[in-house]
């Protein structure tokens, strides 16, 4: 059965809290391999030295021209990590346009100081819908996803701390907000099914995470999940 990701406005307190001990169980000492902080360190190197090869995101002279594919495929290997601690949990997606703030479940400050996260939230600087429809109105999908990156940057800046830097997976608030990215994807792909990559065979890295050609991350059904 495919997983579902929900929107995080209708998570149960039980269903947040299950997310939440499935990420404290990560960061624990001695948890399984691919602690919490592996991902961190990923991100980390996906934005700086010979990370930026890998364009999984858009800096200085480098294109983010994997940046939707990395970023789905890296939520996905996450997820399933999570669900080595609880089969039930999936990582919910937060709707920043219709939900103007911190999710709920995520605004604890204990939580924060036990992920080693910070923040500086200004949600003047969160998108609007006029930013969204422009990404959406790209036929093409490059510049459909040079745009959805552009708009994406503006929650990391409006969450600020942590997540407006490389280390911006340190903050669990991360994975909703990429996944709200890979939904609007997922909207706009059925939408334009015949939009294509400009590169479909190249393979995602590092192959210690990844190791798998973008073609094969193209469809979610494919992967295994679905949106709410």
């Amino acid at each position: 059965m495919a997983d579902v990701r929900k929107n995080q406005a209708r998570l149960s307190r039980g269903e947040w809290q299950a997310l939440i001990d499935a990420i404290d169980a990560t960061q624990r000492r001695g948890a399984a391999s691919r602690r919490h902080r592996d991902f961190v360190d990923v991100h980390i190197q996906a934005m700086s030295g010979s990370g930026m090869t890998w364009s999984a995101h858009t800096m200085g002279p480098m294109r983010g021209r994997n940046f939707l594919a990395w970023n789905r495929w890296f939520l996905r290997r996450l997820e399933r990590r999570l669900q080595l601690e609880n089969p039930d949990v999936t990582i919910p997606y937060w709707d920043w346009l219709a939900d103007r703030e911190i999710p709920r479940g995520l605004r604890g400050r204990d939580l924060l100081r036990r992920w080693h996260a910070s923040r500086a939230w200004d949600r003047s600087q969160l998108p609007d819908r006029a930013d969204v429809t422009w990404a959406r109105r790209a036929d093409r999908y490059g510049k459909f996803q040079s745009r959805l990156e552009f708009v994406h940057n503006d929650v990391h800046n409006a969450v600020g701390g942590d997540m407006a830097t490389g280390r911006s997976a340190a903050d669990p608030v991360f994975f909703l907000h990429r996944a709200n990215v890979d939904r609007l994807f997922a909207q706009w792909q059925a939408q334009h099914p015949r939009a294509r990559p400009g590169d479909p065979t190249e393979v995602l890295k590092p192959n210690s995470l990844f190791g798998v050609p973008v073609s094969d991350v193209l469809r979610i059904s494919a992967i295994g999940y679905s949106y709410a």
